[in-house]
């Protein structure tokens, strides 16, 4: 890696990362099942499904048995009209 220097000190960049909130951990939640469940129309199920497992173990065992019980799990039921 290259070093970069200003006026003598040598420049180190850093990247802030959020805390994981609850709000945030659901809506990761919310988008990996989403991909287990319209697998169809993704390409990286194995990815997504590596980090569901990693996140939430019971959700990705739910969700490799029944993809729509564990949708409706973490995206609540359907409304039926």
């Amino acid at each position: 890696m290259p070093r970069v220097m200003i006026d003598g000190i040598e420049y180190v960049p850093r990247a802030e990362v959020p805390a994981l909130t609850d709000e945030r951990l659901q809506r990761a939640l919310e988008e990996l099942v989403s991909i287990q469940y319209f697998r169809e129309e993704h390409k990286a199920i194995r990815q997504a499904w590596d980090v569901l497992n990693a996140l939430a173990p019971e959700l990705a065992e739910l969700a490799g048995r029944d993809s729509q019980a564990a949708f409706e799990r973490i995206h609540g039921a359907p409304e039926v009209y």
